[in-house]
């Protein structure tokens, strides 16, 4: 409710009152129909730096099991309800960047792994992202996708030739910090439950050049 809220107001300072009524009586529709509107966003290795970029204050880990993570970080995970989803991700093979803060503690989280649908095992999904609210405004989610990028899909050595990330439509910081990161939209879905209803591919073109974090 808070997010859908903080969207409201962000087009309310931007479009005036007209067009953000508008956008709340489509909002509403699509949640009535139970109408699921998703963005997704694509990242191909030709955009990748060669190094990780640094964020003064802040140490990136790369996890892939629970017997990785500190006392203090079983503790706010069991805390915050993502203690069973960790133990779930890890025992699908997923990967977990944990950006801690200089003093230790755990900041932000983001989880990929290879896409299930890829037959050539060279896509990557990022899924899962969140940072602790005190440590928000530090521009670590875009930091966090694009150390992801830079680790897993340079041409050389990389696990993925391609990332993919989605997320809500409606979620413009959440798609402001993807893009920010140097992934394009690639295509738009709407799905009921498990069910896809529409499907339209958007322009996805190959940068040459790595966005600023």
């Amino acid at each position: 409710m808070t997010s859908v809220l903080s969207r409201i107001l962000t087009r309310f300072r931007r479009n005036g009152v007209g067009r953000t009524l508008k956008y709340i009586v489509f909002v509403v529709f699509l949640e009535r129909c139970g109408l699921v509107v998703n963005n997704e966003f694509i990242l191909h290795s030709a955009a990748v730096d060669d190094e990780p970029a640094k964020l003064p204050g802040f140490i990136p880990e790369t996890l892939t099991g629970m017997d990785q993570l500190s006392e203090l970080d079983v503790a706010y995970l069991r805390n915050y309800g993502e203690e069973d989803g960790f133990v779930r991700r890890f025992a699908r093979g997923q990967t977990c960047l944990i950006v801690r803060a200089d003093n230790g503690e755990l900041a932000s989280v983001c989880w990929y792994g290879q896409m299930k649908a890829d037959e050539n095992h060279r896509s990557g999904i990022i899924s899962h992202c969140f940072t602790r609210s005190d440590y928000r405004g530090n521009g670590l989610y875009p930091w966090a996708l694009r150390y992801i990028a830079t680790t897993t899909t340079r041409p050389d050595t990389g696990e993925f030739s391609t990332l993919h990330i989605g997320c809500s439509a409606f979620n413009y910081s959440s798609a402001a910090g993807i893009r920010k990161a140097g992934f394009v939209l690639s295509e738009t879905v709407i799905t009921m439950g498990n069910c896809t209803l529409f499907k339209w591919s958007r322009v996805a073109r190959r940068t040459g050049s790595a966005a600023s974090i």
